[in-house]
């Protein structure tokens, strides 16, 4: 079985770092080809290292070209995929319209967040989603949500969660001198729905209020870095915030770190929190996408509501207070979660049922 994986990017984030790791699943009996509309990148490079065919288009992926609905059609019709799936709005866009004109015999539409469709857009969305063959989310709250948006039939829709890769070894990384700092980090793309900001307000607060010296690290690049910079200059936070640009490898940051922060307004499933609680680093998200499902707020993780900076600004404070031994606690126990329930082999082995489902 040909299965064609298409994104709109292959170059770095969430839904890129999901197409590098699942590269690296050893199958033998099926045929994999990795996608980008647009631009390749770090993904893309680390796809071809890991033995599998990856073809960046480079094609205008601005929704409606008509022009790329049609080279991407002439594509497949040369591919000849048994399985399309796409993932994301552009992807699934058009995936979705150049697979049906191809005849791909099957279509998956991936959705890796909560969709705010302009007027415009939501009834051709909901056209894909109901004419795929598969609607697929990362979290149940994502398949709820497409399921009650487009009125979706619920027996072709599924949640396949992420996953991560669980073959790092933890124990290469020494730990650094923290110099009585309390380290907090935070990686992603830096863009709006990530919420940094609202982080930035509550060191402003931690600071100011100086019962422990706090340090917050910002791994990763974005539309929103030059509008975070000029805040952390704003709010005088200099020797606070430092932002350590697109990292290739998180590990040494995360066992550095005594606090992993996701902030995000909306999310699918957070590939970095998944990396952060499998680096046994306690990890604290916004009550958001699949976060819910996962984190049981004291006892693995923690918790707090989106768009809320004094339940933030509380958590944090608590969580500094607490003694080292019952922080390591939290850690490991979501280490254990993440490894038990998210491996690339369930993962693919859910991605399965639906490949092969008639």
């Amino acid at each position: 079985m040909k299965i064609l994986r298409l994104t709109t990017l292959l170059d770095f984030g969430g839904i890129e770092t999901k197409m590098a790791n699942l590269s690296t699943y050893n199958d033998k009996q099926n045929d994999w080809v990795f996608v980008a509309l647009g631009k390749g990148g770090e993904a893309e490079k680390k796809i071809r290292a890991n033995g599998k065919r990856v073809q960046v288009l480079g094609l205008d992926y601005k929704i409606p070209s008509i022009k790329t609905i049609w080279k991407f059609y002439k594509f497949l019709k040369k591919e000849k995929p048994d399985v399309l799936h796409t993932s994301g709005a552009e992807a699934n866009f058009f995936g979705f319209f150049s697979g049906k004109l191809a005849g791909v015999p099957k279509i998956i539409v991936e959705e890796i967040g909560i969709p705010k469709h302009s007027q415009k857009a939501r009834p051709i969305f909901q056209y894909i989603f109901r004419n795929a063959d598969w609607a697929v989310g990362e979290s149940s709250e994502v398949v709820q949500h497409i399921i009650s948006q487009f009125g979706l039939q619920s027996s072709k829709t599924t949640v396949i969660y992420n996953f991560g890769l669980f073959n790092y070894d933890l124990s290469t990384i020494k730990a650094e001198n923290k110099n009585n700092e309390f380290r907090m980090l935070m990686i992603s793309r830096l863009e709006a729905v990530k919420n940094i900001e609202g982080v930035l307000n509550v060191v402003e607060i931690l600071v100011k209020e100086n019962q422990t010296k706090i340090r917050l690290t910002i791994a990763g690049s974005g539309n929103s870095e030059p509008e975070l910079k000029q805040k952390v200059k704003d709010l005088k936070l200099e020797d606070s915030v430092e932002f350590a640009g697109f990292i290739n490898d998180p590990y040494p940051y995360l066992l550095n770190s005594d606090l992993y922060i996701l902030n995000s307004h909306s999310e699918g499933f957070s590939n970095s929190l998944v990396e952060a609680m499998y680096s046994k680093t306690p990890s604290l998200s916004t009550a958001v996408g699949a976060a819910p499902e996962i984190i049981e707020d004291g006892k693995n993780g923690f918790m707090v509501p989106p768009d809320d900076e004094e339940a933030l600004y509380e958590k944090i404070k608590a969580i500094v207070a607490l003694p080292k031994e019952k922080l390591d606690k939290i850690g490991l126990a979501g280490h254990e979660k993440i490894v038990r329930n998210f491996s690339l082999e369930n993962h693919v082995n859910e991605l399965m049922k639906i490949y092969r489902n008639p």
